[in-house]
């Protein structure tokens, strides 16, 4: 059995190197112990958002060259991302600012049309389909067409609970249209970020906990008879939202036969808080939809940041882990919005060279082995309390993350995102393990599955 341990630290991403038994336990060191049991839900996958700007940037690059940076995003022996997040009509990294009926008062949606996305959106998402068949697309609206929202812009306003049903027909008519393209949506949300006041800096829309509701069975009603399988994930917004939702499944309880999941972003409050709702309704699916590097704040060495999130992610029952944009410019554009998102990948516009993120590292740690279907198995570090006599200097935990592949693989993320090194034993399969752990670095141990296991 080939048990092989992947570093990522400083310059030096994914060095492999073959493991061998330690013989017997260490005493003094970290302990991973594994509970032996496995979380309930099944992995989605991992991926980023091919945004209006990700396709903006990879219609400009040369056939060649951008056919070799999709294979090694989403090919089979590259990344592997498997779920990629669009946006119906603009969002904030947009080339272009427009919804797809932009003629004011068209109840009838009679103007309707994706045909601006048909110039380098389309072609972008259909290309990447041709790499990754099976590529789980989930699509948020970041704004309704400005006449269905109080104020009439497509900047800000409230959602009108008056064009509910209508604007269920609008996604209908996205999902068939983009469908007629060639690029099949198997989820949506009905709202990136419901709650967020952006004051008319881009598009965006906020909607009250009843009028999602509301909408939710609307769309729900019109999807089964247009004959739409299309999932319905609520929220998409932060992990202190939970409240909310538990709110609205309270209120409306046709909610839980009529949507899949709930999706959460990571910019405010902790990933922990979704326990609340698991407790109140354990059958409820979750996704991490939103979280990206920022350009300017260790853009390129960020990748204990990531390794930490992902791995908490998932030891808290998120399906599917999916970033932000794809690729962006070496200022972080087309920027349609105030924030200083970088991209999974920079895009120099003058040179054309690329730049990897810290997430684009942190993400290979899991994607590059872990596979769709794969299941959570539950774990705990041992021995790596904090010493208080080191206040206000006590680093940080070391995270860990355990997971089995259907062909009974298991694949181990550990992060030390300490300025000391850590060091750290497992015991599994009959034997003991031993993983340095440099300081800020993580680690993928992979035990293979299949009949390579028994050899």
């Amino acid at each position: 059995m080939k048990v092989m341990q992947y570093t990522t630290v400083g310059d030096v991403h994914l060095r492999p190197f073959e493991m061998k038994p330690m013989g017997t336990e260490m005493s003094g060191i970290l302990t991973l112990r594994l509970s032996g049991k496995k979380r309930r839900e099944e992995i989605l996958g991992f991926g980023v958002a091919l945004t209006g700007s990700s396709c903006y940037h990879l219609n400009r690059m040369n056939p060649e060259s951008r056919h070799a940076f999709l294979k090694e995003i989403y090919g089979r022996d590259g990344l592997r991302l498997s779920v990629g997040r669009l946006s119906v009509g603009s969002s904030d990294y947009s080339a272009e600012l427009y919804s797809y009926d932009d003629v004011q008062d068209d109840t009838s949606l009679s103007h309707f049309s994706v045909a601006r996305d048909e110039a380098y959106i389309l072609p972008m998402i259909r290309e990447v389909l041709r790499i990754r068949k099976d590529l789980f697309l989930l699509a948020s609206p970041w704004s309704p067409p400005g006449w269905m929202k109080s104020g009439g812009s497509l900047c800000g306003g409230f959602m009108r609970d008056r064009y509910v049903d209508c604007y269920a027909d609008y996604i209908v008519k996205f999902l068939k249209a983009y469908r007629e393209h060639g690029v099949p949506v198997r989820a949506v949300t009905p709202q990136n970020e419901p709650e967020a006041g952006t004051k008319g800096k881009y598009a965006s829309a906020i909607w009250s906990p009843d009028t999602e509701a509301e909408f939710i069975l609307a769309l729900k009603h019109q999807l089964l008879a247009a004959g739409l399988d299309t999932e319905i994930w609520m929220f998409d917004h932060n992990f202190d939202g939970w409240h909310r939702v538990a709110w609205q499944l309270k209120e409306y309880p046709k909610l839980l036969e009529n949507t899949h999941s709930v999706a959460f972003h990571y910019y405010l409050h902790a990933v922990e808080q979704i326990e609340r709702l698991r407790e109140l309704y354990p059958g409820l699916e979750f996704h991490f939809t939103e979280g990206g590097p920022r350009l300017y704040d260790h853009y390129a060495t960020d990748f204990c940041k990531w390794g930490i999130m992902i791995a908490r992610a998932m030891n808290h029952g998120m399906r599917s882990f999916c970033g932000w944009n794809l690729m962006l410019d070496e200022l972080g554009g087309p920027n349609l919005g105030p924030h200083a998102c970088g991209g999974l990948v920079t895009r120099n516009s003058a040179s054309g060279e690329l730049t990897f993120s810290g997430q684009y590292k942190a993400l290979g740690h899991f994607s590059r082995f872990v596979d769709p279907g794969a299941r959570v198995l539950e774990s705990e570090m041992l021995g790596d309390g904090q010493c208080m006599f080191r206040y206000p200097d006590m680093g940080l935990p070391t995270e860990a993350c355990v997971l089995q592949n259907p062909d009974g693989g298991t694949v181990m993320v550990v992060t030390n995102p300490n300025a000391e090194k850590r060091q750290v034993q497992v015991f599994y399969r009959g034997s003991w393990w031993y993983c340095e752990m440099l300081p800020e670095s993580v680690s993928t141990l992979v035990f293979p599955g299949g009949e390579e296991q028994k050899a």
